[in-house]
C-alpha cells in the first residue's frame, strides 16, 4: 500500500467519523414519535405477524425485520431503536463517495461527496429516526454502485449478486426504491446510446475498497453502456425475486386513507421537496425558500461546470457527461415518479423522495471539484470559475453545520413529546380519571411509554383513516361506557394528536364539555394537546348534536344552518350542512357578524373564520351530514363575558377567485339574526 493510498483512507475516515458522531449525538435526547412508536411495537410482533402487519400498511417488511432482530439482542430503548438509522446513514457517505470516484476518477469529488453525505442536516435528522430511510438509502448507494462495477470485466458476476441483493432489498424496505432503480436504468440507456465510437479506451479502474482513495481512471461512457445488458439481466431477478409481494402491493393501490382529501398541489410538493433536499428538516419553511436562491445558484454552477467539462475532449469529457447523466436520473426519476403518484392518490411528504438525494449531492460533488488538465483546456473560464466553486463548497458546508446546529439546539424542531405527556401524567392521574386518547391510532405511542395507564381510543383504528371522522353518534357509547356509575371513573385527561383529522370540528372536547366540566392546566407538550375535564356524568353526553336553538337557513342554496347551542361556559357551537354538490361549491366560506346586547350596542365583532375550523372547510364536509363550528364565549362576547340577552347578527359568503359572494337566506336576508340568552357561564 503507497503511502498516497494511506493518506487517502485517512482523509475519508474523516468524514466517516463525523457522519458517525453527528448521528449518536444526542441520539435518545428527544422523544419517540409516532412512526417511531410503530417500529416499536411491530419489532415486539412475531415474523408472521409483523409480515401480515405490513401487508396492509404503506411500507414492506424488511426494515422491522432487521428491527426485530436487533431488538431481540439489543433491547426496546429509545437508543437502540435509533442506532440502526445512526449506523445506515454513517455508510451512506463512504458508498457515495465510492459510487462518485467510481465515475470521475477523482479523489477531490469523492471525499467532498462523503463530507456532503455526512453533513447535510436531512441525513442527520433521519439517521437519529427509527425508521427505515437510511436503510434504503444506503442500499440504493450501493444498486447504483454494484451496477456500475458490473460494467468491468473482472467481478462482473459477484456486483451483479451484488446488484440484485441490494435491489430487491431495498424494494422489499420501501416501494419507492423502484423509482431508483428505473432512474438507473434510464441513464445507463441514455449512456449506451450515446457512447463513444468503437476503440475508445476506458481505462482501467482499480476496484474502490470502503475506506481506501485507490486510484481510479472514470467511467468512460461506452464503458458504462455495456453495462446496461448485465443489468436488464439482473433486473428480471430482482422482478422475479419480488413476486411474492406483487399481490401486496395490488391490494394496497388507492386503499390507503392516511392522508388528507384535496387536491394535490404540485406547485406546493415541488417547493416541499426543493427545501427539504437543501436545508433539511431543521429550517422554517419561509427561511428555507429563501435558501432555496443560493442553493439553486450553486447547484447551476454545479451544471455549468459538468457541461463544459462534458463538452471539451478526451476521456475525461465522457466520464463528466456519464456523471451528469446519471446524477439527473437520480436525482429527478424518483422526485418525478412520487409526484405523479401523489397527483393520482393525495398521500404525499417530501421524505419519499428521501432516495433521490443523493443524485444532488453527486451533482455537487462532481460539478465543484477542480480537474486542472480539463478547466485549462475549456479556457479561462472553466478557470474562473473555480473560485466560486470554492465559494459553493464553503457555503454547503456552513449550511448543513447551520441545520444540524437548529435540529440539536432548537426546541422548534423537537419531536412530538409523547415521553414528557406520559411522564407528566403518570402521578397527576387520579383513581377516578381516564385518559382519552384522539386519535386513536397513536395508541403505539402512548403504549411505548405508559403501557400501565389505560386509555380510550377515538377512533379505535390502528392506521390514521381520514374517513374515520368523529361524530356525536359515535363517540357517545365509548364515551358513555368509560365514565358510567359501575366503572366509577369521573374525570378524563383529553390527549391529542392528529385530532385535527379525525376530530376536525372537536366532538370530543364538546362531549366531555357537556358531561361535565373543563378544568384548566397549564402544561404544554409539542405536538401534542392536553386537556383535563372533571365531574363527567355520562348521561349528559350526546348521542346526537345538540341543537337547542334549531334553524332552517338555506343560504345561497349552498350551505344550510341547521341551529345553535349555548354552552355552559358561554361557547356557541353552530351546526351547518351542505347543501351544494362539488361542481357549485365555491373555494371557500366564510363567516362574520357582531354582537348587540337589548339596548342595541355592539358588545364584539366576530372576526371573519370558516364555518367550522379552518382544518375542515366545507369541501371537506360529507353531503348531507350535520357539522359542528366552535365559537368560543370571548370572540362572541368579548373579553369580559356578561350575563343578559344578545343578538348574534351573523353573515356567511362565499369565496371564489378572490371574490366575496354573500350568501342570501331564502327571504333575500344577508344578515342573520339569532337571539341568545345569556343566564348562567360556568
Amino acid at each position: 500500500m503507497t503511502r498516497r493510498t494511506q493518506q487517502d483512507r485517512v482523509w475519508l475516515l474523516l468524514p466517516v467519523l463525523a457522519a458517525l458522531a453527528l448521528r449518536l449525538y444526542r441520539l435518545d435526547t428527544q422523544s419517540l414519535w409516532y412512526d417511531e412508536a410503530v417500529t416499536a411495537d411491530l419489532a415486539q410482533r412475531t415474523a408472521a405477524d409483523l409480515i401480515h402487519w405490513t401487508a396492509g400498511d404503506i411500507q414492506p417488511p424488511l426494515y422491522y425485520l432487521i428491527m426485530a432482530g436487533w431488538a431481540w439482542l439489543a433491547g426496546l430503548s429509545e437508543w437502540s431503536l435509533r442506532a440502526p438509522s445512526a449506523w445506515f446513514g454513517v455508510l451512506a457517505a463512504p458508498l457515495l463517495a465510492a459510487v462518485t470516484i467510481q465515475l470521475t476518477g477523482r479523489r477531490a469529488a469523492g471525499l467532498l461527496a462523503a463530507w456532503l453525505a455526512a453533513l447535510h442536516p436531512l441525513l442527520v435528522y433521519y439517521g437519529q429516526e427509527a425508521r427505515m430511510y437510511t436503510l434504503l438509502l444506503a442500499l440504493g448507494i450501493s444498486a447504483v454502485y454494484c451496477a456500475l462495477r458490473m460494467t468491468e470485466e473482472r467481478g462482473r458476476a459477484l456486483f451483479g449478486a451484488g446488484y440484485v441483493a441490494a435491489a430487491t432489498a431495498a424494494l422489499y424496505t420501501h416501494y419507492f426504491a423502484l423509482f431508483l432503480l428505473g432512474g438507473l436504468a434510464l441513464a445507463l440507456l441514455w449512456i449506451q446510446r450515446r457512447r463513444a465510437p468503437a476503440g475508445a479506451q476506458g481505462g482501467n479502474v482499480v476496484p474502490y475498497g470502503m475506506v481506501s482513495f485507490a486510484h481510479s481512471a472514470p467511467l468512460a461512457g461506452n464503458r458504462l453502456g455495456r453495462g446496461f445488458g448485465p443489468l436488464a439481466l439482473a433486473n428480471s431477478l430482482v422482478a422475479l425475486l419480488y413476486l411474492p409481494w406483487l399481490g401486496v402491493i395490488a391490494n394496497q393501490w388507492g386503499g390507503d386513507r392516511s392522508y388528507w382529501q384535496g387536491a394535490f398541489k404540485v406547485g406546493e410538493a415541488v417547493r416541499s421537496v426543493a427545501v427539504t433536499f437543501t436545508s433539511g428538516e431543521a429550517f422554517h419553511e419561509s427561511i428555507g425558500v429563501w435558501l432555496l436562491i443560493p442553493y439553486l445558484l450553486i447547484t447551476l454552477l454545479a451544471l455549468w461546470r459538468l457541461l463544459g467539462r462534458a463538452q471539451s475532449s478526451g476521456e475525461t469529457a465522457q466520464a463528466d457527461a456519464s456523471t451528469l447523466m446519471l446524477a439527473g436520473f437520480w436525482l429527478l426519476t424518483p422526485v418525478i415518479g412520487v409526484l405523479m403518484l401523489a397527483a393520482l392518490a393525495p398521500k404525499f411528504n417530501a421524505r419519499y423522495g428521501l432516495v433521490a438525494l443523493p443524485g444532488l449531492l453527486l451533482l455537487w460533488s462532481a460539478g465543484l471539484t477542480r480537474w486542472p488538465a480539463v478547466d485549462q483546456r475549456i479556457g479561462r473560464a472553466g478557470r474562473s470559475t473555480w473560485w466560486g466553486a470554492r465559494l459553493a463548497i464553503a457555503l454547503l458546508l456552513v449550511g448543513a453545520l447551520w441545520g444540524n446546529a437548529h435540529w440539536f439546539f432548537d426546541r422548534a424542531f423537537t419531536k412530538d413529546d409523547w415521553r414528557g405527556v406520559a411522564t407528566f401524567l403518570r402521578p397527576r392521574l387520579a383513581p377516578d380519571e381516564r385518559v382519552v386518547l384522539v386519535s386513536g391510532h397513536a395508541y403505539p405511542a402512548w403504549n411505548y411509554y405508559a403501557p400501565d395507564i389505560p386509555v380510550v381510543r377515538l377512533p379505535a383504528i390502528d392506521v390514521l383513516d381520514v374517513d374515520a371522522v368523529l361524530t356525536f353518534a359515535n363517540t357517545v357509547e365509548p364515551l358513555r361506557a368509560a365514565f358510567n356509575e359501575q366503572t366509577g371513573m369521573h374525570g378524563a385527561w383529553l390527549v391529542g394528536w392528529q385530532d385535527e383529522v379525525v376530530d376536525p370540528t372537536g366532538v370530543t372536547p364538546v362531549q366531555l364539555e357537556l358531561g361535565g366540566r373543563e378544568k384548566g392546566q397549564s402544561a404544554t407538550f409539542w405536538g401534542i394537546g392536553l386537556r383535563r375535564f372533571s365531574q363527567i356524568r355520562p348521561h349528559r353526553i350526546a348521542d346526537a348534536p345538540p341543537i337547542t336553538q334549531p334553524r332552517d337557513e338555506r343560504l345561497g342554496g349552498q350551505i344550510g344552518l341547521l341551529g345553535y347551542h349555548l354552552m355552559e361556559n358561554g361557547d356557541l357551537l353552530f351546526f351547518w350542512k351542505r347543501l351544494a354538490d362539488d361542481a357549485r361549491l365555491a373555494d371557500d366560506y366564510q363567516m362574520t357578524g357582531e354582537t348587540v346586547d337589548a339596548g342595541g350596542a355592539v358588545v364584539a365583532r366576530l372576526a371573519d373564520r370558516r364555518l367550522s375550523t379552518y382544518g375542515y372547510p366545507v369541501t371537506r364536509w360529507p353531503m348531507g351530514e350535520t357539522v359542528m363550528g366552535h365559537v368560543p364565549a370571548a370572540d362572541w362576547l368579548g373579553p369580559t363575558p356578561a350575563l343578559g340577552a344578545y343578538t348574534l347578527r351573523l353573515g356567511v359568503y362565499g369565496v371564489s377567485g378572490g371574490r366575496i359572494q354573500p350568501l342570501p337566506a331564502a327571504d333575500g336576508r344577508t344578515v342573520i339574526d339569532l337571539p341568545v340568552m345569556v343566564t348562567d357561564i360556568d
